[in-house]
C-alpha cells in the first residue's frame, strides 16, 4: 500500500467520514464500471459498489489489507459481481427445470389442486409485508421487476431478492405434496413466468 493510501485506509479506520466520502466519490466510476463489465446491469452494478463500501465503512477496524486499498475494493466488488451472475444463473437454471417438467405434466386433479392453492394463498399471506407486496405485483399484476422497483422506489436486486424468498418459502408449502403433476401445474399458473 503506498504511504497516500495508507494514509487515507488510517483515516477511513478512525470513522473519518471526510475521508471516506472523497475517497468513495473520486473511486466510485472506476468500481463501477468493473461491475458493469460482469453484470451488464448498472442498477444492480451501482448496488454492488454502494454495499462494498458500506462493509468496508463498518468493518475497517478489523481487515487487515495486505495489498492496496484500491485492489481490495476492486477484488471485493469484482466478487460480488461474480456471485450475483452465479445466483441469476442459479434461477434461471430452476426456472428452466420447471418449464421442462411443466411441460411434461398434462394431469390435473382438481380437488387436490384447489387444497393445494388454499395452502399456497395462506403462505403468501403469511409472506412479510413487502415480500408480498413485491411478489403480488409480480405475480398477479403482471409487473416486470423494473416497473415494481420503480413504484416502490426500491432497486430491481431488494426486488430479486424478494421474489426469490417468496418462491423460496412457497416451495416449502408443495414440497411435500404427493401430487407431483397438480403442484408443477400450481407452480405454473402462480410463479411462471420469472418477471
Amino acid at each position: 500500500m503506498s504511504p497516500e493510501e495508507e494514509q487515507i485506509w488510517r483515516g477511513i479506520q478512525q470513522k473519518d467520514g471526510q475521508v471516506f466520502e472523497n475517497y468513495y466519490k473520486a473511486h466510485y466510476r472506476f468500481f463501477f464500471l468493473a461491475s458493469c463489465q460482469y453484470l451488464k446491469d448498472p442498477g444492480v452494478a451501482q448496488e454492488i459498489v454502494n454495499d462494498v463500501f458500506i462493509k468496508l465503512w463498518e468493518d475497517a477496524a478489523t481487515i487487515d489489507i495486505h495489498t492496496s486499498l484500491k485492489f481490495y475494493i476492486h477484488r471485493a466488488v469484482v466478487n460480488r459481481s461474480l456471485n450475483e451472475l452465479d445466483r441469476d444463473r442459479r434461477d434461471r437454471q430452476r426456472q428452466q427445470q420447471l418449464g421442462h417438467a411443466i411441460e411434461e405434466t398434462t394431469e390435473w386433479k382438481e380437488m387436490e389442486g384447489n387444497e393445494l392453492k388454499i395452502r399456497l394463498y395462506k403462505a403468501i399471506d403469511q409472506l412479510p409485508e413487502q415480500c408480498r407486496k413485491v411478489f403480488n405485483m409480480s405475480r398477479f399484476e403482471g409487473l416486470k421487476q423494473q416497473e415494481i422497483a420503480d413504484k416502490l422506489g426500491i432497486s430491481i436486486k431488494t426486488v430479486k431478492n424478494h421474489i426469490t424468498r417468496a418462491l423460496k418459502e412457497l416451495h416449502e408449502v408443495v414440497g411435500d405434496w404427493n401430487a407431483l403433476p397438480v403442484w408443477i401445474i400450481l407452480i405454473k399458473e402462480f410463479f411462471w413466468p420469472w418477471r
